[in-house]
């Protein structure tokens, strides 16, 4: 064990709440925790009919890409665009997205967690 002697102790504790945020910052994690963050407030924001039938997916430079499973849901989500775009930057608490693209890709209704997932 190496004790360093040259340096005072701070004298501080830091508490889980506080190092949390620094990990996640350091291993440049934000995207992904506000990714799962949107997904598992999806059905709040969209509605119980429009979460079935799609999947925020990811978020790059600003946009949210949302998989859906026909087109009719896909002009649905771009009817409700500045309603999405804003209940997800309220629900974060700061400017998240600015823009929403959609990919028209089959969902298949998970039974053990009751999520859409991906089928390739």
């Amino acid at each position: 064990m190496k004790f360093r002697f040259t340096k005072g102790r701070q004298g501080n504790i830091n508490t889980f709440g506080k190092i949390i945020p620094l990990i996640i910052k350091d291993l440049k994690l934000e995207e992904s925790f506000i990714s799962e963050r949107i997904r598992m407030s999806w059905v709040k924001i969209v509605g119980e009919m429009i979460a079935t039938h799609s999947l925020p997916d990811r978020i790059f430079k600003k946009i949210l890409f949302i998989y859906v499973d026909h087109s009719i849901y896909s002009n649905e989500i771009i009817l409700m665009k500045d309603y999405i775009v804003t209940s997800i930057n309220d629900e974060i608490g700061f400017e998240v997205i600015n823009n929403i693209r959609i990919d028209i890709k089959k969902l298949v209704w998970n039974n053990m967690n009751k999520s859409n997932t991906l089928a390739f």
